[in-house]
């Protein structure tokens, strides 16, 4: 009887945990930026990769939420170093344990992306709010060596004229857009 209550009490305990850690994907999913890129754009943006800069050790990608779109593109790049950053100390959790489960080999970040280093940047990816690009642009302007390769998703950058727009979906051209920047 006892083992019994003992496997009870233990089951009871993974199904508490579970359901925080489902609490607390929900209290994420309202506090931030949660659309995830899609597998159209991830493809063209491999293509892109290849095509313009093939020679490319890293990729960064900014934002990286739960690291769904990282660990695509290292799963698709396996050479390239992929370096992930969020802000969220949650997201970056969650990102580590997929990688961990997937064996992809990402360095994930918990930071604020307007404090990291991005000088060492070959191919740079984000999906963020229209309201982060100014102030993104004028970091990357600064920061970024020549040649480096910058791609946004949907919203583009105020001064910074893209060398390709990529439309995914013609059928909806504002939605979910590619730009292609080199600086």
């Amino acid at each position: 009887m006892s083992n019994y209550l003992i496997f009870l009490a233990l089951l009871c305990l993974i199904m508490v945990g579970f359901l925080i850690l489902y609490i607390l994907v929900l209290i994420d999913q309202l506090m931030g930026h949660t659309l995830p890129t899609s597998l159209k754009a991830t493809e063209k943006i491999i293509e892109v990769i290849k095509e313009i800069n093939p020679d490319a050790t890293n990729f960064y990608d900014l934002g990286c939420a739960r690291g769904r779109f990282a660990l695509a593109i290292k799963k698709q790049l396996p050479s390239i170093e992929v370096v992930a950053i969020d802000n969220s100390r949650l997201r970056i959790f969650f990102a580590k344990i997929r990688a961990l489960i997937l064996h992809r080999k990402i360095k994930f970040i918990k930071n604020d992306i307007f404090k990291q280093n991005l000088s060492e940047v070959d191919v740079l990816y984000s999906y963020l709010w229209y309201d982060w690009l100014p102030p993104l642009e004028e970091k990357l302007k600064k920061e970024l060596k020549k040649g480096s390769v910058v791609i946004t998703n949907t919203s583009c950058f105020p001064n910074w004229n893209p060398i390709q727009t990529i439309i995914l979906n013609p059928q909806k051209p504002d939605f979910e857009k590619l730009f292609v920047y080199i600086k």
